[in-house]
């Protein structure tokens, strides 16, 4: 059987890291995995030893393998250095702001990532685009698993990631919903993208505005949590109405969906989209 990693993020240079991390924690330790695996906090971005060693002993009363990296390359960047330095076959990488809401949670994911011709899964995502902020992203509906807790195989993430470098902000962005984003070389390759819902059913990508778990109605099937999924849910919904629309447009409705198997056949030209997207009507 394949070998599973979680890589936790504990940046401590966001604004309540400690709450982020006791909030992790609290979670992992509620909710069982269903999967052997090792757990890997990558701390980073300390102001000093004091607050260092406060997170430090956060994470003592669980089974964990440090790993300490200096804080210039962002979310993506500490993804990639530790990707480097473990051996698993798997790896699942979990943001600061992460919160498991499921029993079983990793062995959704893996148990989706290893079914055939699956490349990468997530717990959320997106047809979101930055075009308007800036127009070197592809336009919207641009899909993307998000890079806030995805699951993938550790030797092809270090071989899509290869050289990349990580060194302004924009950078994450591109990794995550550019043109060349990890979700679009993973389909150029002919290959599957799922997001995985709490009832352990890997979507599709023309599925993903009907799953209820990013930015859909109450979110009842999100299998993990972030400050992005908590804002939403905090929001009245009038306000719920234009975030979805944002993030889903027309495709929130269930009247038209994406077709996955002509994004396959337009990803491996260039792994670029066009304008318009061949469109199925809902069964």
């Amino acid at each position: 059987m394949a070998t599973v990693a979680v890589a936790f993020l504990a940046r401590g240079a966001d604004d309540g890291w400690d709450a982020s991390c006791a909030r992790f924690l609290a979670s992992y330790r509620r909710y069982r995995p269903g999967i052997d695996h090792l757990l890997y906090v990558i701390f980073k971005g300390f102001s000093d030893a004091c607050a260092l060693n406060e997170a430090e002993n956060l994470f003592k009363g669980v089974r964990q393998t440090p790993v300490f990296l200096d804080d210039n390359s962002f979310d993506i960047g500490a993804y990639i250095e530790c990707a480097d330095q473990i051996s698993e076959d798997l790896i699942c990488v979990l943001n600061t702001s992460s919160e498991v809401l499921a029993d079983d949670w990793l062995w959704k994911l893996a148990k989706n990532l290893t079914q055939p011709n699956v490349g990468l899964v997530g717990a959320t995502a997106s047809y979101e685009s930055l075009e308007e902020l800036n127009n070197g992203f592809p336009v919207f509906p641009n899909i993307h698993i998000r890079s806030n807790a995805f699951m993938i195989n550790r030797n092809l993430f270090r071989h899509i990631t290869e050289g990349l470098v990580v060194s302004e902000k924009i950078d994450t962005f591109r990794f995550e919903s550019g043109a060349q984003s990890l979700t679009r070389q993973i389909i150029a390759m002919g290959r599957e993208v799922l997001l995985v819902g709490r009832n352990g059913r890997g979507y599709s990508p023309k599925w993903w505005p009907m799953s209820n778990t990013f930015r859909q109605g109450t979110q009842s099937n999100l299998l993990i949590a972030d400050n992005q999924t908590r804002n939403f849910a905090a929001n009245s919904w009038p306000e719920k109405r234009e975030i979805a629309l944002t993030t889903w447009g027309q495709y929130i409705n269930g009247g038209e969906l994406l077709d996955n198997e002509s994004v396959k056949g337009i990803s491996k030209r260039r792994g670029l989209f066009p304008r318009r997207w061949t469109v199925l009507r809902s069964e």
